[in-house]
């Protein structure tokens, strides 16, 4: 069975969010800005998806706190 999710993510700067996620996409799992963050995921496995998400979300999280205080 294959899983995919499409997230979309509000961002101050999502440019610049994006530039520091991409060197660690895999190929199954990639990210992309348009106005928003993107994620997009297609795995075998719900666990493997909910995992790739989560490390994203978490990322992305640790991003935003870093813009606020540049």
């Amino acid at each position: 069975m294959l899983c995919h999710a499409r997230l979309e993510v509000e961002s101050k700067d999502a440019e610049s969010v994006v530039r520091s996620l991409k060197p660690d996409d895999p190929e199954w799992c990639s990210c992309f800005a348009n106005e928003k963050i993107i994620i997009v995921v297609s795995v075998e496995k719900v666990g493997t998806l909910l995992s790739a998400l989560d490390d994203y979300l978490m990322n992305i999280k640790m991003c935003e706190k870093i813009l606020n205080i540049l």
